[in-house]
């Protein structure tokens, strides 16, 4: 019991300061890129803008490979199921289609 509530206000913790880190580090980002150039920022300017126009492909890739990662463990699930109770058979799968 005790490590639990450890555990979950070390993750409140982490949380809070990743939230923070983020919210510092993220305030260039209020402006339109546009905006943003005209000052001279250096050498921040480029991977700023760059981090702005790969962010949908990462989140995009992340998830991707979560949902195929669970149609993969349920085909599995769907497959174990099927091998350990042989008796749960499809009734249509032998029916040949009807002619009219």
């Amino acid at each position: 019991m005790v490590k639990s509530r450890f555990v979950a206000m070390f993750g409140r913790a982490s949380a809070l300061v990743a939230g923070v880190v983020v919210l510092c580090t993220a305030l260039p980002a209020w402006a339109c890129p546009s905006c943003t150039t005209r000052s001279g920022g250096g050498y921040l300017i480029p991977i700023l803008l760059g981090s702005m126009i790969l962010t949908p492909y990462v989140v995009t890739t992340v998830v991707m490979r979560i949902i195929r990662k669970a149609e993969t463990e349920r085909a599995r699930e769907d497959e174990a199921s099927a091998t350990r109770n042989p008796s749960h058979v499809d009734p249509a799968a032998g029916t040949a289609p009807a002619r009219a």
